[in-house]
């Protein structure tokens, strides 16, 4: 029994020796340690300063950076402010107002709460911090230069927080050298501050650098506005609403057309509870939404802000802050997927003839008419709109509101009164396509393009991308719907292939009989096709094995995959449907163009290809130089 006690006696913590190896580490290197984790350039600095001017309430807030931010960041907010006690803790690691037990970890709905930023921020910079709470007279000033803290003193200042932070890694020139030139520095500070500013509408962002204003955006600006203000008009007016509901889960934003696409995800720009973020999980839902109309290697632009009950999100997984763990990630995928396609497919997928002129002027070596200068007729009469009566068409004449320009202050400050700009212009579009008829004339080109009128100008059909299109969709619907009618061959078409495409067909014959494809062994290596999918018109047996082949060893995944699926559908819509050069009748012409426009999309073909140009009136009146 006595031996049992001295085992479990606890011995007293030794005090080091000479001999010692192990040592705990002094506060400053830890907190130097935690700064490569939390702060990796000046970007870094702006993301938690901002991230805390916000948690305190802030409703205006001016980034001043020099040199990239690398000499200094500056935040000033009109935020709650702090007092004493607070400001002598700030500086200090895992001092933070924002969590008190560990039940808080499970709902965080702050943006920041690891106590990190500013200690890391101070081990490795010259820093200063003033702040005064609203109902005092004076405020209270700290510095705190490379782990070194001042006492604290009053201070005289505006109400809220003014923290700076300059020569960010002075003490640690190793990694200094790693930040790049000052322009790089200063464009990644300054997407963060247009990311927060996108997020976090009700609040007002200034950003200077070297005195210079670079970025402005006004409390009252909503969403839209400020991608306006951002990005620019353009992109803006073309953008698609996304907004849906379910439970407690709410995502909202816009959504761009395939041709804004990037080669880049940097207008990939999503925000969950208010913090931006990049997440596995939220890009490939964007590849889903966009699957079928984006080009492969494309990047779709898009702007959405997620609201979740923080109980149902993990965002303490990274001391950036910038990963999260959804916890029903199964059903959040579901239900962001079918609302982003909802309204991807009510997107303008068609390509504009505006961009193809200003590709041939720049290919012919022409002046872009737009740089002229043009007389100004002087402005409309306020709240009237011009209208333009257009007879291509025939039947009655429509007409297409030409609204009055904004005003200047309007325009100079990128708001909206509540229609975007070009909103009654879309408005008669669709009003029209509710009720046109199709009756053409129609006009084929080269027995591979169709020409046809609209009220605001006109539009080239691609005839193969689009009935390729049709044939893949009403393939899919019968695929989903499990009513695939399979046309049988009186006699089956045989394909030579070699022994281990032969081996790789036989074992999914049973899977691809569910998508109306009827295959057999004949010898080592036939494949009879006895069957294919009864909506494929002209089929070519040979390619469909052949493709089925190539899907099957490129993928690895079973046919039944519905990845693999819609490969396999694109592809053999695309070997049955009409050909470039296959001429067309009116009639002809006219039942596909009315069988298209029932289909969910029938702007893009499978592979994500345009089927249609427009050319409106105005492109037409730039490229004859009539304005």
């Amino acid at each position: 029994m006595a031996g049992g006690n001295r085992g479990s006696k606890i011995l007293p913590m030794p005090t080091p020796s000479a001999t010692a190896r192990i040592a705990v580490l002094p506060e400053v290197v830890r907190n130097q340690i935690a700064a490569g984790e939390v702060i990796e350039r000046p970007a870094s600095v702006v993301k938690e300063l901002l991230e805390n001017a916000l948690d305190a309430g802030a409703t205006r807030i001016q980034i001043d950076l020099e040199e990239g931010g690398v000499k200094l960041v500056r935040i000033t907010d009109d935020g709650t402010g702090m007092g004493a006690e607070d400001v002598a803790l700030a500086f200090v690691s895992h001092a933070t107002s924002k969590l008190c037990v560990p039940e808080d970890l499970e709902h965080i709905a702050s943006l920041g709460f690891r106590g990190e930023a500013l200690a890391s921020m101070g081990s490795i910079a010259r820093c200063s911090l003033y702040s005064r709470l609203p109902e005092l007279e004076l405020g209270w000033r700290i510095e705190n230069e490379g782990g070194r803290l001042s006492d604290v003193r009053e201070a005289g200042g505006p109400k809220g927080t003014i923290l700076e932070v300059r020569d960010i890694f002075f003490n640690t020139p190793a990694r200094r050298r790693f930040l790049k030139r000052t322009s790089t520095e200063l464009a990644r500070c300054l997407d963060i501050v247009q990311r927060t500013a996108l997020a976090h509408s009700g609040v007002g962002f200034v950003a200077t650098h070297d005195g210079r204003r670079l970025f402005e955006v006004e409390p009252d600006m909503d969403f839209r506005a400020r991608i306006r203000r951002t990005f620019g008009a353009e992109l803006s007016e073309a953008l698609v609403e996304v907004d849906a509901v379910d439970g407690d889960t709410r995502v909202f934003g816009f959504v761009a057309p395939p041709r804004f696409s990037r080669r880049d995800t940097a207008r990939q720009m999503w925000f969950l509870n208010g913090r931006s973020l990049r997440d596995k999980v939220l890009s490939r839902v964007l590849r889903e939404g966009y699957r079928g109309f984006l080009v492969e290697g494309r990047q779709p632009v898009v702007f959405l802000q997620l609201a979740l009950d923080p109980a149902k999100v993990d965002v303490n997984v990274h001391p950036s802050k910038s990963e999260v763990r959804f916890r029903d990630q199964r059903r959040l995928f579901g239900f962001l997927v079918n609302a982003l396609r909802e309204s991807v497919r009510k997107t303008d997928m068609a390509t504009p003839g505006e961009s193809m002129l200003h590709s041939m002027w720049r290919r012919e070596g022409g002046e872009d008419v737009r740089q002229g200068v043009l007389p100004n007729p002087g402005p409309l009469p306020a709240g009237e709109a011009e209208a333009v009566v257009v007879r291509e068409v025939p039947g009655q004449p429509f007409e297409i509101p030409r609204p009055a320009p904004p005003s200047s202050g309007a325009h100079a400050a990128g708001r909206t009164d509540g229609v975007a700009p070009g909103a009654r212009l879309a408005d008669a579009r669709e009003a029209w396509e509710a009720r046109d008829e199709l009756r053409g004339p129609f006009l084929q080109v080269a027995r591979t393009y169709l020409v046809r009128a609209l009220p605001d100008g006109f539009e080239i059909i691609d005839q193969h991308a689009l009935h390729e299109r049709m044939t893949f969709e009403l393939l899919r619907r019968d695929v989903r719907a499990g009513q695939v009618e399979t046309q049988r061959y009186l006699v089956p078409e045989l394909v030579e292939v070699s022994k281990a495409d032969a081996l790789l067909l036989s074992g999914h014959f049973e899977a691809l009989g569910r998508i109306g494809i009827d295959l057999a062994v004949l010898g080592a290596t036939t494949i009879a096709v006895s069957g294919l999918p009864a909506r494929l018109k002209n089929p070519d047996a040979e390619g469909v094995v052949r493709d089925l082949i190539e899907i099957l060893a490129r993928t690895g995944h079973p046919p039944d995959a519905e990845d693999v699926i819609e490969e396999v559908l694109h592809s053999a819509a695309c070997r049955s449907s009409i050909m470039a050069g296959d001429e067309l009748t009116e009639d002809e012409i006219r039942t596909l163009l009315e069988r298209a426009r029932e289909l969910e999309t029938d702007q893009t073909c499978p592979h994500a290809r345009p089927t249609r140009v427009r050319f409106s009136l105005a492109d037409l009146e730039k490229a004859f130089h009539r304005r």
